[in-house]
């Protein structure tokens, strides 16, 4: 019976320790992902062509563009919404 307890105390600590550590939840999200463990995050490059067009893509842009990284987890399936409907720029 004092091994339950024991055992619940530790788990709590833990708990807590966990929640109020963004960055440690961070870490252990990254190597659980690299485990495949959890949810995988896609990478996409948000920048303007010459003709002022946003694009966004999986490849990097074209050398001396400036760039911006997105990150997407595979379980939002959400995108911005484009500028030309009103999202931003």
């Amino acid at each position: 019976m004092r091994l339950l307890w024991v055992l619940l105390a530790v788990a709590l600590i833990g708990g807590i320790y966990f929640y109020q550590n963004p960055d440690f939840r961070d870490r252990i999200e990254d190597l659980s992902s690299e485990a495949g463990l959890s949810k995988k995050t896609a990478h996409v490059y948000k920048w303007q062509n010459d003709r002022g067009e946003w694009q966004i893509t999986d490849q990097l842009p074209p050398e001396g563009t400036d760039y911006e990284i997105l990150n997407y987890r595979e379980d939002l399936n959400v995108l911005p919404l484009p500028p030309q409907l009103g999202g931003e720029p």
